[in-house]
């Protein structure tokens, strides 16, 4: 089995007669110029694509599904199928197929053939999905920056792949960790993607770890502190092998044999030689700022379409349970207007003079998730806005409907029934909360 690590989390995985090229982005910001790539790609476009036989998108996020990537290749490259998880909403597949793209959607968590290898593909929590791939000698997990970290769910996937060779798994945090001031929520989570990796390697028990999905710096004015306590390729080299795998660092272009030795010493140095220059790479703008009368147009708009896809009836409701908290007006501070407005989906649009601030953002960014199904997702993952923990609580709770939708599910009665997802989207909002609770409570303790 031969890895090669193109950029970031895209990979191209040979064994037997398949080579399959996993998420691929190779140039260009992501998440609403809030990322760029850590390294330059090294290889050319033919180079990455010589002798692919699959492309493999995990999730809809946009460094590991770039719809220009497609665009750009289709006229070449359409003839390699691609392989993508079974949605409900088909967006992604719809979407490669009016490019010439012949899409296989992979049913969840089962054993599909692709020439001589068997694969299986699994879903992640709302979105993301993992890829293991074997040829019955040897067998890789692509788990790219899925959050399985629990005991229970990792033992549930250990049951479906059995022995796993080299496991490829995300070593550093990728979303907003916090505010300027609360470095202590950032050091807590470059922790726990260390502990998560311990943790996956004691239930997977892969004989090799290849850390990567995590090549990316926040590159915008607005977000680059978020870049002061990232994990190194060092650090996740020594969390894997004092959790009993042996570690094999890839610096991007690199080829290596599965079955060989690997000298991580080449490797770990070059990266020492790029982090060590992070804060001198180049940062992007807040961009243009967006006036408060086209703002409040564009939420107009906005909130006409979640009335169309959401019940506004349950909506209603749902905000009137106190134990919720949910659709309440969220003040958020336009930082380059000088102005306060009050957003809410039942209540509308208002400039809020004097009003106390739940959160602080760019109007660009405020506009992003006015235009945008996915915006506020991209907003939590870019990091370009300043919140309190009770401030994130109150925004998610009341803009996080956009994304919800992004995912083919509504706040509709079928949704309030389906206690699962209610208690995931529950959950991870709470731990958001906690962690940064916990970094503010630490600061206050140094």
């Amino acid at each position: 089995m031969q890895i090669t690590l193109i950029n970031h989390a895209c990979v191209k995985l040979a064994l037997g007669d398949v080579v399959i090229l996993c998420d691929p982005w190779l140039s260009g910001p992501a998440f609403n110029n809030g990322w760029d790539l850590l390294i330059k790609t090294p290889l050319t476009l033919e180079q990455v694509m010589d002798g692919v036989t699959h492309i493999w998108v995990s999730h809809e996020h946009p460094d590991h599904f770039v719809p220009k990537f497609f665009s750009d290749i289709a006229s070449r490259y359409s003839t390699i199928p691609v392989l993508f998880q079974e949605t409900r909403d088909k967006r992604i597949k719809t979407f490669l197929e009016g490019r010439g793209f012949k899409v296989t959607e992979l049913p969840d968590r089962r054993q599909q053939a692709i020439g001589s290898v068997r694969v299986i593909c699994g879903v992640s929590e709302f979105y993301d999905s993992w890829l293991h791939v074997t040829d019955g000698k040897d067998s890789v997990l692509n788990l790219n920056d899925c959050a399985e970290g629990d005991d229970a769910e990792l033992a549930a996937i250990a049951r479906i792949t059995g022995p796993i060779d080299v496991l490829l798994t995300q070593f550093s945090y990728a979303a907003w960790k916090g505010g300027r001031a609360n470095a202590q929520f950032r050091v807590l989570a470059a922790k726990r993607k260390l502990e998560t990796i311990t943790a996956q390697i004691k239930a997977l028990k892969p004989r090799s770890v290849v850390p990567f999905a995590s090549f990316v710096y926040f590159s915008n004015e607005e977000n680059s502190y978020l870049n002061d306590h990232v994990n190194k390729p060092g650090d996740a080299a020594t969390a894997i092998a004092a959790a009993g795998s042996k570690p094999a660092i890839l610096f991007p272009g690199d080829t290596w044999n599965s079955a060989a030795s690997h000298d991580n010493a080449t490797a770990l140095a070059a990266f020492d030689r790029v982090y060590g220059a992070l804060a001198a790479l180049p940062l992007r703008p807040p961009g243009e700022s967006v006036p408060l009368d086209e703002l409040a147009r564009e939420f107009e708009t906005y909130r006409t379409g979640i009335f169309q896809r959401n019940s506004q009836l349950l909506i209603k409701l749902l905000r009137r349970l106190p134990v919720l908290g949910a659709f309440h007006p969220v003040t958020i501070r336009l930082t380059n207007l000088g102005q306060t407005v009050s957003v809410s989906i039942v209540d509308g649009f208002s400039v809020a003079p004097g009003a106390v601030e739940d959160v602080a953002m760019h109007s660009g960014s405020l506009s992003f998730i006015f235009k945008n199904p996915f915006g506020f997702d991209t907003l939590t993952v870019n990091g370009r806005f300043e919140a309190t923990p009770e401030g994130f609580g109150k925004m998610t709770k009341s803009l996080a409907v956009g994304s919800l939708n992004a995912m083919g599910l509504a706040v509709s009665p079928s949704l309030v029934m389906n206690f699962k997802v209610v208690v995931m989207l529950l959950r991870r909002l709470a731990g958001v909360v906690r962690n940064m609770t916990l970094g503010n409570r630490a600061a206050q303790e140094t």
